[in-house]
């Protein structure tokens, strides 16, 4: 069975050789890494190719589109995702061909993420379901079943069955992805094992809010098995996660938009994190 890495780049010059490493060093060596480097305009693509990696020099897109692209090119029965800024626990690839022998017919595998500073201080934070077993595609409507988009491998074939990641989105590519594969092709399988690093930048907010409703639109377009509650429920969750990561005044909307649902722990955590972030007055 040959396992591919794949890795999708952009400008990673100072940070992607520490992912590269991990997944060479593995306890399982995996026999390829693919690098879709996305319109990188620093030297990523040869800071790869020196560590031994496959980079695939493509014009600027998205994550997804680098993704798709370095899969077509790996030659993997399985694959694995690792983003340019996170690693790997050393046995992580042993510990995934475990579960995918304790269920074969999972539509991917997840483990949990722990979020790490540059440092190598811990943030505090794990992302990712905490209970070993099957797990059907309506878990992944919360946030508290996501890893990262380096926490899962999944199966060629199984990858392709649904046409891999949603060219269209430039957020939620990850969860866009369990949803549909695991709604597709039965549960997925979630390990419950901490085996990735998510680099988390330090008092930052670092993912964009623009076009948020836009991109759930796109998203939501490709799930014709959810219903208007499974719709209601990822909006209201993807708003949540927008509050939290905006600041006063702009974080109002993103509160009315998650319905203000007052009953909700995280949204209180949500809403006390964007009172944090408010920018002072001119």
């Amino acid at each position: 069975m040959r396992i591919s890495v794949i890795i999708p780049a952009h400008n990673a010059e100072s940070y992607i050789a520490k992912g590269i490493e991990s997944a060479w060093a593995q306890t399982v060596r995996p026999d390829e890494i693919v690098v879709g480097v996305d319109g990188s305009t620093d030297q990523t693509a040869t800071v790869a190719r020196s560590l031994g990696a496959t980079a695939l020099e493509l014009p600027k897109g998205n994550g997804a589109i680098a993704r798709n692209a370095a899969a077509k090119a790996a030659s993997g029965d399985i694959f694995f995702f690792l983003d340019a800024d996170d690693w790997w626990a050393p046995n992580k690839i042993e510990r995934h061909l475990a579960a995918w022998e304790e269920m074969p017919a999972a539509s991917c595998v997840l483990d949990r993420t722990i979020a790490t500073f540059e440092d190598g201080s811990l943030a505090g934070w794990t992302g990712g379901r905490a209970e070993r077993g099957p797990a059907d595609w309506r878990v992944f409507l919360s946030h508290r079943a996501w890893p990262s988009g380096s926490g899962f491998s999944v199966r060629a074939e199984n990858y392709w069955a649904v046409g891999g990641f949603n060219e269209k989105l430039i957020r939620f590519q990850d969860v866009d992805f369990w949803v549909r594969v695991a709604a597709k092709l039965g549960p997925a399988f979630t390990m419950g094992e901490e085996l990735t690093h998510y680099l988390q930048v330090q008092n930052s907010v670092s993912r964009s809010l623009a076009r948020l409703d836009e991109n759930l639109d796109n998203m939501l377009a490709e799930w014709p098995f959810a219903t208007p509650n499974d719709r209601r429920t990822i909006r209201s969750m993807a708003h949540l996660i927008a509050l939290r990561q905006s600041a006063w005044p702009e974080a109002l909307s993103h509160a009315i938009k998650a319905g203000l649902p007052i009953q909700n722990k995280y949204f209180w955590g949500s809403l006390l994190r964007s009172l944090k972030n408010r920018r002072p007055s001119k």
